[in-house]
């Protein structure tokens, strides 16, 4: 019976990249269907031919459970844990997708860890002159937060980072560190950054939040957005107090409604009051 009490509500977030052939896809999802709806659990969990991407919430218990059968999957996947006093889904959804995170870059293909770095050894090489920082995630989760001097590319969405990185002034042969919410796009980043020639190119394991789990108030500065209820998570990797989806458009905001749809709401008062 699922236990519904608020106060044992677990996040977890984790992806992990292997091969799975079509018929294995199709099975793995009616499986994991099932898995979910059992526990009570909700949230999303992408299947596709490269692997597996997951953020789920459910009770102490059902996530225990959940941990073990991704092990099954790739017995070294990370999960990236955070609380909430309640569901922060509304759904349990098991997708298939083409992949795990779009980029539509043919030989842009992870295979497992590739230049990660923990996050001590990411702290430690962020106190250098000579590397550059690069927030891999879109203009609007930037705004919420990002680690200090990161450049910010203000893509709309992750297809756009190759086209932004060869419109950056970066050259090839500084040392890069990407950084995103918990890893997954890094893997992808990195080896399009190699194929437009970059030789020094590392990914913070684990993402922003590994960092923050290790180093809270530090380097990082602001929120992390999470796509979820909770919208961002504090230092604490506690659900905001300070940011919540914007009642016209669903982007982040402090207020009722978002900066963008309160001026939108404002110029068509105007236009009214003057008709």
């Amino acid at each position: 019976m699922f236990d519904a009490n608020p106060a044992k509500i677990t996040i977890t977030a984790s992806y992990a990249f292997f091969p799975l052939t079509q018929a294995e896809i199709v099975a793995l999802q009616q499986e994991l269907k099932i898995f979910g709806n059992e526990r009570g659990m909700k949230g999303l969990v992408l299947i596709a031919p490269e692997g597996i991407n997951s953020t789920v919430c459910g009770t102490t218990d059902a996530i225990a459970e959940w941990k073990v059968r991704m092990r099954i999957l790739k017995n070294d996947i990370v999960f990236k844990d955070s609380h909430a006093e309640r569901l922060v889904f509304r759904r349990w959804s098991v997708k298939m997708k083409p992949e795990l995170i779009t980029l539509k870059q043919p030989g842009i293909e992870p295979t497992g860890k590739h230049h990660h770095l923990t996050p001590h050894e990411w702290k430690r090489m962020m106190e250098r002159d000579d590397v550059v920082i690069v927030d891999t995630r879109n203009w609007f989760e930037v705004a919420i937060g990002k680690f200090r001097n990161a450049i910010d590319p203000t893509i709309r969405c992750f297809q756009d980072f190759p086209d932004a990185i060869k419109a950056s002034s970066i050259p090839k042969e500084k040392t890069v560190m990407l950084y995103c919410t918990g890893g997954i796009r890094c893997e992808k980043a990195v080896l399009t950054m190699e194929a437009q020639g970059y030789t020094n190119v590392y990914q913070l394991e684990g993402g922003i939040l590994a960092y923050m789990e290790q180093y809270p108030h530090d380097a990082f500065e602001g929120e992390c957005f999470v796509f979820d209820h909770r919208v961002a998570l504090d230092q604490e990797l506690q659900p905001s107090t300070t940011y919540h989806l914007c009642k016209q458009c669903g982007d982040p905001a402090t207020k009722t409604a978002c900066k963008s749809c309160t001026k939108k709401a404002e110029q068509a008062d105007q236009l009214v009051r003057r008709g």
